[in-house]
């Protein structure tokens, strides 16, 4: 490098000057067109290389290029929240290139860098080291499997909003967060651009929500909630929908009565699955935004789980058990819950699992706890897993997972909770 500069490493006979040698000094369109082709995961890495380069991945034109490229990808970004009471750290997925990136946060020696407990939150993306090859042999968990080349990576965010996890959505390239955090109501919408990584402030909600649970079905949010009611001064139920296009909310009424406060909202079969995870009573409805009708379903054994993603129209959900994470499904077809074959992950899971639609596969992320640290909340270190899980419905009507890749992909420390995984396209 030249200045933080990437420049070429062909050799010449001549001694130009650096500038005329480097990247940058290629037309704009012709650099933007290049970056457009690699990799989101490689961004990361970029970002690392100069000011200029920082700039360019910040670009809204360089996302239009991607997107003319049909170069568009699905990118996670995992929340993380060190204490109950502080704003979360946010990471992403990314290549790492050898030496340059650490996955390891919790070096306290280290200057904090936005997980300990008095600084800003920060971002991480997942990224990919180039020279690490894939391993997709899981057979034999007594070898210690081959790196996957994948870290979680700090994304540089100022001044992040409070949240629920309950109530982050991601739509498109955003990520879009329905009101504060709890025990405070709140109508604010503000939206996180995952191209420029920045927030701003969207049309607020209507109504102010205590709690809120919301999901995304055709680029509208659908947020299910408790409100204040004008007259009583009580509690009541509602059900409001934000349509990201045209920015504008729509009540939608709701069949629910009663105090229920711990709502799940849960799409299936592109209807919205509504029920309470407090054990009070088993009613579970669906509302079909096509019709505009509510229904009552059986579903049994509603999850108050919060690993749990859609994925082509079947809901996967996970159960822990003494020996690692063992998975299950529903459909609509069956209308009940079966495990899922072939695949059961490794380590001694703690109650913070997650999971996500990635581009079709399922994304898992866990903690895992060493053998030497005490467990969740009391060791001075944990591990963040990550796999990605390719899926197989076979002629039995049942559905086979296999573990594409698996590796540790960051370590926190021991205070850390992994509270939510989100997927945008970028």
């Amino acid at each position: 490098t030249i200045n933080g500069d990437l420049v070429s490493s062909i050799p010449s006979m001549t001694s130009p000057a650096p500038e005329s040698n480097s990247i940058l000094s290629l037309p704009d369109d012709l650099l933007m067109n290049c970056v457009a082709r690699v990799s989101i995961l490689y961004y990361p890495t970029l970002s690392l290389v100069s000011k200029s380069f920082r700039s360019l991945l910040a670009s809204p034109d360089l996302y239009k290029t991607r997107s003319l490229l049909d170069r568009t990808e699905s990118c996670p970004y995992v929340c993380l929240r060190l204490q109950s009471r502080e704003n979360p750290s946010w990471f992403t997925l990314c290549r790492k290139p050898d030496q340059a990136l650490t996955c390891d946060t919790s070096n306290k020696k280290k200057k904090p860098s936005g997980l300990q407990s008095r600084e800003n939150p920060s971002w991480f993306t997942l990224c990919r080291k180039p020279d690490q090859a894939l391993t997709s042999d899981t057979s034999n968990m007594k070898k210690k499997p081959k790196p996957s080349g994948y870290v979680l990576a700090k994304v540089s965010i100022a001044h992040p909003p409070p949240l629920q996890s309950s109530s982050l959505v991601a739509v498109g390239s955003n990520i879009y967060n329905i009101g504060g955090s709890n025990p405070t109501s709140s109508s604010s919408l503000s939206k996180f651009d995952c191209m420029s990584h920045t927030w701003s402030e969207a049309p607020s909600s209507p109504v102010e929500m205590f709690t809120a649970s919301a999901g995304v079905l055709d680029g509208k949010i659908y947020v299910v909630g408790s409100c204040e009611d004008e007259d009583s001064k009580s509690l009541k139920d509602t059900f409001e929908v934000y349509d990201t296009k045209t920015q504008v909310w729509d009540h939608v009424p709701s069949p629910y009565n009663g105090k229920r406060y711990n709502f799940k909202i849960l799409c299936i079969d592109e209807k919205w699955h509504v029920g309470n995870t407090n054990g009070v009573d088993d009613l579970v409805v669906a509302y079909n935004p096509k019709e505009g009708k509510w229904h009552q379903v059986i579903m049994c054994d509603y999850t108050d789980s919060n690993a749990y993603c859609e994925i082509e129209n079947v809901l996967y959900s996970v159960d822990k058990l003494f020996y690692g994470i063992e998975f299950k499904w529903y459909d609509t077809e069956v209308s009940r819950w079966r495990r899922m074959e072939g695949l059961v992950l490794p380590g001694t899971p703690t109650h913070h699992v997650r999971l996500a639609n990635y581009g079709g596969k399922m994304a898992v992320l866990w903690e895992w706890e060493e053998e030497h640290l005490t467990y969740s909340w009391g060791g001075d270190k944990k591990k963040i897993w990550c796999a990605v899980i390719t899926l197989e419905r076979r002629k039995n009507r049942g559905i086979w997972g296999k573990v594409e890749w698996f590796d540790h992909v960051l370590t926190v420390p021991g205070t850390c909770a992994l509270q939510k995984v989100l997927v945008a396209t970028v």
